[in-house]
């Protein structure tokens, strides 16, 4: 069982989340300052989104700085801080493709990216 019923649905959450962590001030100038980009690449259900100072873009249009690949549901948990990343890595639910510097750096942007996931999927099932 995932925690997203469809693509579209854990898409858009993760989407919005992105989009409203760059209107954080503190974020957007870390992504900028240290030309940073995440991308995600999940399965069950599968999307595939790329973040960085400029934007949230769909599919895997470039390179990025980090890449994660894994679960969905792997994504979810360590966004709500129930999965360390570490764990997700160990336990083989998520893949990280980068530079050791850049997985560091994770620590100062899942927070605020959790903390605007967590108010996507608190708004009841109009989001969720």
């Amino acid at each position: 069982m995932t925690v997203h019923a469809t693509a579209e649905q854990a898409r858009r959450i993760l989407r919005d989340a992105s989009e409203a962590a760059l209107n954080d001030a503190e974020f957007a100038a870390v992504l900028k300052e240290r030309e940073f980009s995440l991308q995600f690449v999940l399965v069950d259900p599968e999307l595939a989104l790329r973040l960085d100072a400029d934007g949230v873009e769909d599919g895997a249009p470039r390179p990025s700085v980090l890449r994660l690949e894994g679960e969905t549901d792997a994504l979810h948990e360590i966004l709500l801080g129930r999965l360390p990343v570490t764990r997700a890595i160990v336990d083989h639910r998520l893949v990280v493709k980068g530079q050791v510097a850049a997985v560091r750096q994770l620590a100062d942007v899942l927070p605020v990216l959790g903390r605007e996931y967590y108010k996507q999927i608190s708004q009841g099932p109009q989001a969720a």
